[in-house]
């Protein structure tokens, strides 16, 4: 057994509008919202991050919940 597999958390994580489906992601206890998106490749500044509902500051360390990442697009 991997010792660091007890300091990691579960995630279920939706990326909207790419993708509707939910991925779960392990990730470091104490990792921030930031880490997560660095994780998946996603530019922080391109997007709003949802916990259950709720707008997240990009700097708070995830706990645990429904995590949804929407991705900001405009036109011109």
């Amino acid at each position: 057994m991997d010792m660091n597999r007890k300091n990691d958390i579960t995630v279920d994580v939706k990326i909207v509008p790419d993708d509707n489906s939910e991925q779960s992601v392990n990730i470091e206890k104490g990792a921030t919202y930031e880490d997560l998106l660095k994780k998946l490749d996603i530019n922080e500044e391109s997007v709003i991050v949802l916990n259950d509902g709720n707008a997240t500051p990009i700097d708070g360390v995830i706990e645990s919940g429904k995590i949804q990442v929407l991705k900001i697009t405009s036109g011109g």
